[in-house]
């Protein structure tokens, strides 16, 4: 008498539907992350509820912090407010609440995801405390990197 495979036997039983199919491609993978930090981000992105939480909000958040502190020269920035502060999307236009995403999003990544974006930002915020200038007047409850000297408004 033949014998039945165990997998054909599980399968019999299995109470679960089969394999999850992903509905789109896979998430691009955010420029200076490894794959698997990518992943972790947009899944945090996905389920976590809040204001910067839209997919690709961090990738956003990321590249504009780059973009303020990558113009070559040690003449000092100065950050600018949003023209239009109340939308997630034209929020970013301050480098201060692409920062504020960015620290928002560090606790919900897993350890290894979390180290490996803090190791990405360390550089940077010491570029950003080199090349901006403290603000006499700022609140001391706020995080540091509000308590910068800024100027105007960006945007439209």
């Amino acid at each position: 008498m033949p014998r039945n495979r165990p997998g054909a036997l599980r399968g019999a039983h299995r109470t679960t539907p089969g394999p999850r199919v992903r509905e789109g491609p896979p998430p691009a993978r955010i420029p200076g992350l490894s794959g698997r930090t990518s992943l972790a981000i947009h899944r945090a992105e996905r389920l976590s509820p809040g204001r910067w939480f839209s997919p690709g909000a961090t990738e956003t958040a990321l590249r504009r912090y780059r973009a303020f502190l990558h113009p070559p020269g040690r003449r000092p920035r100065y950050p600018r407010e949003s023209y239009c502060a109340g939308c997630p999307g034209c929020a970013l236009d301050d480098v201060r609440e692409a920062r504020d995403a960015l620290a928002e999003i560090l606790p919900l990544l897993p350890p290894r995801a979390r180290a490996e974006l803090q190791r990405t930002l360390t550089p940077l915020d010491h570029r950003y405390l080199r090349l901006t200038l403290p603000d006499p007047l700022a609140t001391p409850t706020e995080p540091w990197w509000h308590r910068r000297l800024a100027s105007g408004v960006e945007g439209w």
